[in-house]
């Protein structure tokens, strides 16, 4: 017969009195933080689960981010467009414009150079429209959107000339300042990763995969440059010439040069076809701005069935949280009263150990 001695009854029951603790605490730390696994050890095909859900989580949050500053950067610059559609369609609508159209003579002609000013002001309030910002941004300045768009530049003849960052607005075809104004508006572009499904190929990205938040706002009045009779293309200066031109006419309505009726005439036809592109750049506008609406929709959803999934590998039940460990503190309990039975080592325990 094989005695069990004092000793070893001691140190067997040290080791499962560890066990109990370990277990004991283990199932405490599951109730307090809810956790199927705190460490990527107890768990690792469930961890690694969820680590890809996680990341997939955060990105799909920062696209949220993006989204969100995009569609209110649209939603400032629809509404300052609509602004500028309402001043110019109310502009060729008005009365006064269609009488110094009728002729040199007309009883109104007095009125010319009071309309002139109306139209030199209109243009001023077009340009600090189009200068809104959005937070510490220009809506419109394209990719550099820290430095003022439109700004006007007086001349040495007391004319001015329409800036659009630091470049003429009416520059010739060809000339240095039209080359970097054909890249601006077509090629100078700022991109931002909403979900689309980003990616890059042949050492660049690829431009359907991102969305371009870059809004050139000489775009949206027309363009810059001239046509071949040397008339503006920009609504913004063409305004301002029509309005420099009755500027010119003296008390009478007489015209300052005899050609300024004719150009004048030129101006506000022309007026009517640049007003119709600003309108649909508008109404492009508001497309591209509900698209993002959708699409942060879309991303929303995203965020929200992957926080389902993978809080569904992490989250533990509770019920069966707590219920194992009532049963753990309930094996802690007996292993502590166990202990308290165990008899004191005797002399021949020591003389056998």
């Amino acid at each position: 017969m094989i005695r069990a001695t004092t000793n070893a009854v001691l140190k067997g029951y040290r080791a499962n009195l560890n066990k109990s603790t370990l277990k004991l605490n283990s199932a405490r730390n599951t109730v307090l933080s809810g956790r199927v696994f705190n460490s990527y050890a107890e768990d690792p095909a469930t961890a690694s689960q969820a680590f890809q859900m996680r990341r997939s989580f955060l990105r799909t949050n920062s696209q949220i981010t993006q989204n969100q500053a995009a569609v209110c950067k649209y939603e400032s610059g629809y509404k300052a467009l609509e602004s500028v559609v309402g001043d110019v369609n109310n502009l060729k609508k008005s009365s006064s414009l269609s009488d110094v159209m009728e002729g040199l003579n007309d009883p109104t002609g007095g009125g010319r150079k009071a309309l002139g000013k109306s139209m030199t002001q209109l243009a001023d309030n077009i340009v600090e429209t189009m200068n809104s910002k959005y937070g510490d941004t220009f809506v419109f300045a394209g990719a550099d959107g820290l430095n003022v768009p439109f700004t006007w530049q007086e001349n040495d003849d007391g004319s001015r000339t329409l800036l659009y960052r630091g470049l003429p607005v009416n520059a010739a075809a060809g000339s240095d300042a039209y080359k970097q104004l054909e890249y601006m508006s077509a090629e100078e572009h700022k991109f931002v990763d909403i979900g689309l499904g980003i990616q890059e190929a042949g050492g660049g990205l690829v431009e359907s995969s991102a969305f371009d938040v870059a809004l050139q706002g000489v775009n949206f009045l027309g363009g810059f440059g001239a046509d071949e009779e040397g008339l503006p293309n920009n609504v913004v200066a063409i305004i301002d010439r029509a309005g420099e031109i009755l500027n010119h006419c003296d008390e009478n309505g007489y015209f300052e040069k005899e050609g300024d009726r004719d150009e004048l005439e030129k101006l506000l036809n022309k007026l009517n076809v640049v007003g119709t592109t600003v309108s649909e750049k508008h109404v492009e506008l508001s497309a591209e701005a509900e698209f993002l609406k959708d699409n942060l929709d879309r991303l929303e959803d995203t965020s929200d069935n992957l926080n389902e999934q993978f809080l569904g590998l992490e989250q533990c039940d509770l019920a069966d949280a707590i219920t194992s460990f009532a049963w753990a503190q309930y094996c802690y309990n007996a292993a502590l009263k166990v202990g308290n039975s165990i008899l004191s080592e005797s002399l021949m325990d020591y003389i056998g150990g």
